[in-house]
């Protein structure tokens, strides 16, 4: 079978991305080196009442500048929206109370601005309201 021809069959059964292939798109997460990541030790949203609270501990925060929480409600990268800053305070853990959420599924990450430059993301965690 000529190359051209397997490419083809290929990129038909879905085995390989093509260029209208969302799937292709790279996550936050994916944005992040790795070794990175290993900054934050956990990430941890669920509903309270009419909120939601994202809670998130960081294995270190020297050289952390700030953290800024991101919220999205379709999951999409160009749909996070920063919705708080919040500063090392000196300890490893961190609570953020997002009030009055609408039913539906949000979805959260924490980016740490670092002092050098760079942000590091922590993986994405979702939180699906039914109704109040």
């Amino acid at each position: 079978m000529p190359l051209i021809k397997l490419l083809l069959v290929l990129a038909f059964a879905g085995l390989i991305p093509t260029a209208k292939d969302n799937s292709a798109k790279p996550s936050v997460v994916e944005k992040t080196a790795d070794h990175k990541q290993e900054l934050f030790s956990f990430l941890r949203c669920h509903r309270q009442a009419k909120n939601i609270v994202i809670n998130w501990g960081a294995t270190s925060t020297a050289g952390v500048h700030h953290f800024v929480i991101y919220h999205s409600e379709t999951g999409d990268q160009v749909d996070y929206t920063p919705i708080e800053e919040v500063f090392p305070d000196g300890t490893l853990k961190y609570s953020f109370r997002h009030e009055t959420v609408f039913a539906g599924y949000h979805y959260y990450y924490i980016a740490a601005a670092m002092n050098s430059g760079p942000t590091v993301n922590s993986a994405v965690d979702v939180v699906r309201i039914v109704g109040h």
